[in-house]
């Protein structure tokens, strides 16, 4: 199963996600009644730099990690959206590190924001995808499997709303990646006539 799951290709999905992820951690920072401090926004910048080049996944994770430990230090009932953005970043840079199951525990971080309901389609979306690729890469299949699904309805949603029909092109992108990926870990999984339909949609965008 694990070597099944190592034969999908990571910058399918990872590289149009991430560019959704990053435009939802901007609009959401600073929150309403939450100020973020100058110094904690250069660092997510350094982290989300660092995860796009994807040229030293050691200086990402590191960098990443900073602002994990910032965003932890915030109160549990606030910057949900910021604290979010940040787990979903690191998580995307530990899988590029190949360390998956450590991205796995930063995705259940994100998924448990996005179930507090403050959050909005796209970041919900990065957060269920990531965790979904990081199940993937992981050998967990099936559980990569129920993730995209979550990350995919979500997606739609968002597509549908006013602000995906501002960013439809983002949208649809970060939309198309999911199915593309979803279609290997369900080719993976032997289930030839449901990857057909995920590429068939990803085709229609």
């Amino acid at each position: 199963m694990a070597t099944q799951a190592a034969s999908i290709v990571l910058c399918i999905v990872v590289c149009p996600l991430l560019a959704q992820a990053q435009a939802v951690t901007v609009r959401g920072v600073p929150g309403p009644g939450e100020p973020i401090s100058r110094s904690y926004i250069a660092l997510a910048d350094n982290c989300r730099r660092l995860v796009h080049e994807r040229a030293n996944p050691a200086d990402a994770v590191a960098a990443c990690k900073k602002v994990v430990d910032e965003a932890d230090k915030f109160e549990p009932n606030s910057h949900f959206i910021t604290r979010r953005g940040a787990y979903v970043f690191y998580a995307a840079a530990l899988i590029h590190a190949k360390q998956y199951k450590a991205a796995m525990a930063i995705g259940d971080k994100a998924v448990a924001i996005v179930l507090r309901g403050h959050d909005d389609s796209a970041g919900c979306s990065a957060a269920y995808g990531v965790r979904g690729q990081a199940k993937a890469f992981a050998g967990d299949l099936a559980g990569a499997d129920k993730d995209l699904e979550q990350a995919e309805a979500y997606e739609r949603n968002g597509l549908n709303s006013p602000a995906g029909q501002e960013l439809k092109s983002e949208y649809s992108g970060t939309l198309k990646g999911l199915l593309m990926f979803h279609a290997q870990v369900l080719g993976a999984m032997g289930n030839k006539s449901a990857a057909g339909i995920k590429r068939e949609e990803a085709n229609k965008l």
